[in-house]
């Protein structure tokens, strides 16, 4: 029995499904009945705090009263009051020498020695939330902001990562995390001395949302009280954990096995990670919640009221944190009665058979695969009824290998019509909404399922399922590969477009940045027009392509109006000084006939400033004539201008 559940086990992992797996059925709700979450009052500090953090010793506590607080973890006896500052701390953060409070305008230092403090950082932006993570601070700030403090050194950098306000902030050794309340959550990769790199959108659920994270995932809560888990690996979706609580989450804290979600309402929900699962909810008799953090087996929780210090335990076992291993819940506690070890996996094969049947395939193979757990668990209990032991082991591997077939079935024909969707985007409207990471995000999904789904279907070639399953990943692999085919296709023409206005812009900016003749930047956007106009005709009805050369056309012919109008007016100005040609000629005789003494007096100026003043009137009014000159075609006129004019601006200044 064993060798055959592990070999189950196995073949989960082989395949891509897990308790924690990418494709949850709808999300997951409602706690273990078997397992009774409830909660001790350690103590309650009587001082209303927003944030709290704490170190071996101490527990230290952002307050509204200007000050930060600190408690010895040894009889909670208050041994500091740090502070005043400029205005009420938003986050206290501890590293092992110093305690930093942030407030709007300053990030306060203080030394834990002594408990003086050392100074403070002025910050440029004003804060809404901050986090210390290894060598640096970092602030979320107003204006999208991102404010970057090296511990050592004080080096302060910023970055402005979204448009609108910064109000959680969640980082580890590797990714920061960022959220406002007008955007999606993104992931930035850490850098070193410049800004961080985007990695991922998390767009899964929506704008807004407190986050918190592990190495393996990150955790997005909403106002509506969902929690959606993204998955380190991919960043996509992994499930939606739905709390019958549905008030808007404050805080949260998490670890590789359990969630704690805090709201503003006054509960506290505990999630069992590895199972998706809620495990209970505690009241806190409707005072809000602004922080909630974990230490071993202790909950600190700071609310409007004051600071509560609780220790969590289900069915009267505590939960320890620190613990590199996840608490043991009832249904797999090891039992002496072999009847306790068949009941209990037997209530499992039930549930799993139930979610069988309403279609939530996924959470059936997690109720199998832990009914097959319970029975290797407890194999020493079960020495007693090998029979039965090895007809309950046999009954639970088919009934784990039909719900592993459904579940893939299920994945590829969601994957099928995502794609599907895609393909026809692509013919009807000729462009897709999806950004190009996504689309890259959905190759590289359902190649990874085509590849698990025929470990799959060759492992449990013994079921039918299980050639259902090799036609549907037949059946899926020509509609991936014709949707890739056409997604490069469009891809092709989308740069093809690109590089055209690329080119024109490129050209454009260049003649803005040698200071061209509007003259020459109308005729160069004449033949831009053109081309664009030439693509415009290739290009299909509503679809991409034809949206961004539109959109360069448009720019292009808007500038182009401004200067035709500048132009036509500059030489409307000229038209009004000459009414007749012959009236041109006449003034610009009369000028030659002035103009060689007024060159030869230039030697007569003695100071040098009158001098330039008087050379560049010469020259100014030699170019109007000019100018005049080519406007009434007077070619014998215009060689002696130009004549003149060599005489105070040789050929080579003018080419300078």
């Amino acid at each position: 029995m064993k060798e055959t559940a592990l070999s189950t086990t196995k073949l989960l992992k082989a395949t891509g499904i897990s308790s924690w797996g990418e494709n949850m059925d709808k999300g997951s709700s409602g706690s273990n009945d078997a397992n009774s979450l409830s909660h001790e009052i350690i103590t309650t500090l009587d001082i209303s705090a927003v944030d709290i953090t704490y170190d071996d010793n101490f527990v230290y506590a952002a307050c509204e009263d200007l000050h930060v607080r600190v408690w010895s973890k040894d009889g909670w006896q208050l041994v500091a009051e740090l502070g005043e500052t400029d205005t009420p701390p938003l986050f206290v953060d501890v590293d092992d020498t110093q305690v930093f409070a942030t407030c709007e305008k300053r990030v306060y230092v203080w030394n834990k020695e002594t408990w003086g403090m050392t100074g403070w950082f002025e910050l440029s932006y004003q804060a809404l939330t901050s986090t210390l993570s290894g060598d640096y601070f970092y602030v979320g700030a107003r204006e999208g902001r991102l404010v970057s403090i090296k511990k050592d050194t004080h080096e302060t950098s910023s970055w402005q990562l979204h448009k609108s306000d910064i109000t959680d902030i969640w980082s580890d050794d590797k990714i920061i995390c960022t959220s406002t309340k007008k955007e999606e959550p993104k992931v930035w990769q850490k850098e070193q001395d410049t800004a961080p790199s985007e990695l991922a959108r998390l767009d899964g659920i929506g704008k807004g949302g407190v986050i918190t994270g592990n190495p393996k995932s990150v955790l997005v809560g909403t106002s509506t009280g969902e929690i959606a888990v993204y998955n380190r690996a991919d960043w996509s979706l992994a499930s939606t954990l739905k709390s019958d609580i549905s008030n808007s989450l404050s805080s949260m804290w998490a670890n590789n096995f359990y969630l704690f979600a805090a709201t503003t309402s006054g509960f506290l929900t505990v999630w069992d990670l590895k199972r998706g699962e809620e495990i209970g909810s505690i009241a806190l008799n409707g005072q809000k919640i602004n922080w909630v953090s974990a230490d071993q087996d202790r909950m600190y929780i700071a609310t409007s009221e004051g600071i509560i210090i609780t220790r969590l335990s289900i069915s009267g076992i505590p939960i320890d944190v620190s613990s590199d291993e996840p608490h043991v819940w009832t249904d797999s506690l090891l039992k002496t009665s072999p009847y306790d070890v068949l009941e209990s996996a037997l209530q499992l094969e039930k549930k799993g058979d139930e979610r069988y049947q309403e279609g939530f395939f996924h959470k059936s193979v997690i109720d199998y695969e832990s009914a097959l757990q319970i029975l290797i668990d407890n194999t020493h209990a079960l020495l007693e009824v090998p029979d039965e032991r090895q007809f309950l082991t046999d009954e639970l591997n088919v009934r784990l290998s039909k719900a592993l077939l459904k579940s893939k079935i299920n994945e590829i024909q969601t994957l099928s019509e995502e794609i599907r969707q895609l393909t026809e985007e692509l013919e009807v409207r000729k462009r897709t909404d999806r950004d190009i990471k996504g689309v890259e995000k959905l190759w590289t999904l359902a190649g990874r399922t085509v590849k698990e789904s025929k470990v799959l279907a060759e492992a449990q070639a013994g079921e039918m399922l299980s050639y259902q399953l090799i036609h549907v990943v037949e059946s899926f692999g020509v509609d991936f590969n014709e949707a890739m085919s056409k997604y490069a296709e469009f891809r092709k023409t989308i740069k093809q477009a690109i590089s055209l206005t690329r080119k024109i812009d490129n050209e454009w900016h260049w003649m803005e940045r040698k200071r061209t003749q509007l003259p020459k930047r109308k005729e160069f956007l004449e033949k831009a027009m053109e081309k664009l106009s030439a693509a415009l005709e290739k290009a299909e009805p509503e679809g991409e392509v034809r949206q961004i050369i539109s959109d360069a056309f448009e720019k292009y012919k808007r500038i182009y109006s401004q200067i035709d109008r500048i132009v036509s007016s500059y030489v409307g100005e000229q038209d009004s000084t000459f009414a007749t040609r012959e009236e041109a000629t006449s003034a610009l005789e009369s000028m030659l006939a002035v103009i060689p003494k007024k060159i030869e007096g230039l030697e007569d100026i003695e100071k040098e400033n009158e001098k330039n003043l008087e050379k560049q009137r010469i020259i100014s009014a030699l170019e109007q004539a000019l100018d005049t000159a080519k406007l009434f075609k007077t070619n014998k006129l215009l060689k002696s201008i130009k004549a003149e004019l060599e005489k105070v601006q040789p050929v080579e200044d003018v080419n300078e």
